[in-house]
């Protein structure tokens, strides 16, 4: 088996006990290795010690030798008979032979001669006058009056001794020497070691040396301490066989493997031991956490010990404590999310079964709750969201529950109804808990809500059922207006399935580009004259023909497509607009509508820039209208984004004035241009008194802040004198034209300009 498949279907037993075991095998191997390199060495070092000792002692006592003989051929060259014999013929004749003869006795002397001073011999001992006679050195020694002592090219010992007769030389003793006899004489006879003398590299001497052996050697380099053999430039070359060298250390190797594979023996018994020790706690903690995931009511702690795994144990037993809590729990209200309502929903399902029981679902969701979010921020939306938690649950019995589905979103699950009323009188609480303001820090809050009801089992006889039909009554209330409750019909399922299947073609509409520009000329009242016009969108659906913005911009507003949707529009606006202007056509300025949601956008600002570079257009041709009731979701940062978009130069208008709850302050605040009165104040001018009042104020405050002011939904001609009379300076409706294609507003445009030419010649 691999190591990787012993790793894959192992415990972690037998990896800890593989791993231990692995570690002491390391520990013991380098500990082997580091024993045998240090035993190596110290045999090595002994050796050579012994080498260089054995090899001294040889190469003193052949220093020796050598100097002895030295010594005695200089005494024999200066000996009385010698000189005699050298001078005297009857002195030579008689006692020149006995004196050599003796010297020569126990010295291996191979031959020698006595030259006089021009080398011929006077006695010499052998067959043959040696070559030295007539020798270079010879001539030195005779000429220096010095011993000359050297190796012979016959790799012999020579001594040239001059012989002094008053202070004069007279000739000289020469001595041949057998140095392998000498040298033989002095080493010991042992079989293993091998002893050679080196001369310039060349073997002068070998003894026991075989060149198919491998050895180990030693050179000895005599120095200072043999003169003689420095003289002469010899040394000594001592050396063993390898396998003799190398024998102690095999022997210590097989001592410490021996050592090593009891330790090894050991280190496997220690590391099972070890490992079973190790592991226990371990084991049985996984061995209970595998129950406790099969779905035993199992806990890890304790485990007997007080260490870091019994500490893991205790936080096993925390942590799955916490993670039931937080998979059945909101994190925020503590309440129960989705998970854990449904699987109530789905017990009360089978206990209603078995008892022919009924029981009800509500959903509810906060209205505008969004807007709280964007003009106060997530952290104050997430506080108030947790009152409201609290105040759901307060108002319900202990038997119903409360759980939070996400976002603003709560349902609750009245159990065992007996009468419709009772939920009547639980939605009547709930609807109650938000008449009177929420308040806390420095925030007050008025919110409501809107309630969906759907009953087991007339509205559904299984969980998702019943979850959906409540939420498609919750829609219901809020498309009645919100702040309200209703229990469900089948119709509601029907309309939620439209906004699903609306909010998917609308996407497509994005991406495919279908909207369309109309545009609805501005006109200024006392003169008629077309002074503008609002750029207004509308959807090409390919089925459905044209769709009117009231029908998609709520959707396209709560999903965040109003970004894309306003871009392409302000995009197909600018185009037509810079056309009509290269027609040499006078279409005054460009109004389109803006959402607050695209002055949130970082590159919004730069965009509009790039639009008017692309279409070439003076920003004072372009007006942004923002509704009075956006711009005080976030007053403050409307005023800061509205500032941004003023600096760039375009004009500013408030739409729909008077539908919202701006206060003055804020109005003086806001560098808009101009002000727009909203349709429904002019649509029942000037019979209705209050929209009449509220009209002519307007029309005074805009004048008074040096504002113009335009009114929309003009349709008849009591409408435009009302406004005429009270100084209302434009305005636009359907009296003047509604909103048209390009085209007809190409005409339109042309027809205008056709007119006020004619009116100009007639003046």
């Amino acid at each position: 088996m691999s190591v990787k498949a012993f790793f894959k279907f192992n415990s972690i037993k037998h990896k800890v006990i593989f791993l231990v075991t692995s570690l002491l095998l390391l520990v013991l191997t380098t500990l082997l290795i580091v024993s045998l390199f240090l035993v190596n060495k110290q045999l090595g070092i002994q050796t050579e010690k012994l080498f260089v000792n054995n090899t001294a002692a040889l190469n003193r006592s052949i220093e020796q030798r050598l100097s002895y003989l030295v010594e005695n051929s200089e005494l024999l060259a200066t000996n009385e008979l010698m000189v005699n014999a050298l001078i005297d013929d009857e002195g030579r004749d008689t006692y020149l032979a006995p004196l050599i003869s003796n010297f020569m006795k126990g010295k291996d002397v191979l031959y020698l001669d006595v030259v006089d001073f021009d080398g011929h011999p006077v006695f010499h001992s052998g067959d043959q006058i040696p070559e030295y006679n007539r020798s270079e050195q010879l001539r030195v020694a005779l000429a220096l009056n010095q011993t000359s002592v050297f190796v012979g090219k016959n790799k012999k010992l020579i001594v040239i001794s001059p012989i002094e007769y008053y202070s004069t030389t007279q000739g000289a003793l020469i001595i041949s020497f057998d140095l392998d006899k000498i040298i033989a004489r002095n080493i010991l006879d042992d079989s293993q070691t091998y002893i050679r003398v080196l001369k310039d590299d060349l073997v002068i001497y070998s003894h026991n040396y075989n060149p198919e052996i491998s050895y180990q050697s030693y050179l000895y380099h005599a120095g200072g301490e043999l003169p003689l053999f420095s003289k002469l430039g010899i040394m000594l070359q001592i050396g063993l066989p390898e396998n003799i060298y190398n024998a102690p250390v095999r022997e210590a190797m097989q001592v410490l493997l021996m050592v090593g594979l009891v330790l090894v023996s050991v280190s496997l018994f220690m590391s099972r031991w070890i490992g079973t020790r190790i592991t226990a706690p371990i084991l049985e903690l996984s061995s209970r956490v595998t129950r406790a995931h099969a779905g035993q009511d199992v806990r890890c702690s304790p485990l007997g010990g007080d260490d870091e795994v019994e500490g893991l144990a205790r936080a096993f037993d925390e942590r799955t404590l916490l993670l039931e809590y937080q998979a059945e729990h909101d994190s925020l209200t503590a309440l129960p999310n989705r998970l854990l309502f449904v699987d109530r929903v789905s017990h009360a399902v089978q206990l209603a079964e078995r008892n022919n029981g009924t029981f009800a679902v509500l959903f509810i969701d906060l209205d505008r709750f969004k807007e709280v979010n964007d003009s106060y921020g997530h952290t104050v939306g997430d506080q108030l969201l947790q009152i409201v938690a609290e105040k759901i649950q307060e108002c319900l019995w202990d038997c119903d529950s409360v759980a939070r589905m996400g976002g603003d979103e709560f349902t609750v699950l009245i159990d065992s109804i007996k009468h419709e009323q009772d939920v009547f009188h639980i939605t009547e609480k709930i609807l109650s808990l938000f008449r009177s303001p929420i308040s806390f820090d420095r925030f007050t809050f008025y919110l409501t809500c809107s309630v969906g009801v759907a009953v087991y089992p007339i509205d559904g006889a299984d969980v998702d059922t019943l979850l959906k039909n409540a939420d498609a009554a919750m829609y219901k209330a809020k498309a009645d207006g919100r702040n309200t409750c209703r229990f469900y019909k089948p119709e509601f399922t029907e309309r939620i399935l439209e906004r699903v299947r609306l909010e998917r073609q609308l996407r497509q509409a994005v991406d495919d580009d279908q909207f369309v520009v109309y545009f609805q000329p501005q006109y200024e009242l006392s003169t008629q004259n077309i002074i503008g016009m609002e750029a207004l969108i509308r959807w090409q659906h390919p089925d459905k023909g044209l769709i009117f913005p009231d029908s998609f911009i709520p959707l396209a507003e709560e999903t965040g497509m109003i970004i894309d949707i306003d871009r392409l529009m302000m995009r197909a606006s600018m185009s037509q607009f810079k056309s009509w202007l290269a027609d040499g056509l006078k279409p005054g300025v460009l109004s389109m509508n803006l959402s607050m949601l695209q002055l949130d956008q970082d590159d919004f600002i730069e965009f509009v820039k790039r639009c008017f570079l692309d279409y070439e257009l003076e920003p004072a041709s372009i007006m942004f209208e923002v509704t009075e009731t956006q711009a005080m979701l976030k007053p403050e940062q409307t005023v800061i984004a509205l500032k941004q978009l003023s600096a760039l130069g375009v004009g500013l208008a408030i739409d729909d004035f008077g539908t919202g709850f701006s206060s003055l302050s804020y109005l003086k605040k806001f560098p808009v241009n101009k002000i727009k009165i909203d349709r429904s104040f002019i649509s029942d001018l000037p019979e209705d008194r209050d929209d009449a009042e509220l009209t002519r104020a307007i029309i005074s405050l805009s004048k008074s802040l040096n504002l113009d002011v335009i009114a929309e939904g003009i349709e008849s001609k009591d409408h435009l004198e009302f406004l005429l009379c009270h100084h209302c300076d434009e305005g636009q409706g359907y009296l003047f034209s509604r909103p048209i294609p390009a085209e007809e507003m190409r005409l339109l445009l042309e027809t205008s300009a056709k007119n006020h030419l004619e009116r100009v010649v007639q003046t």
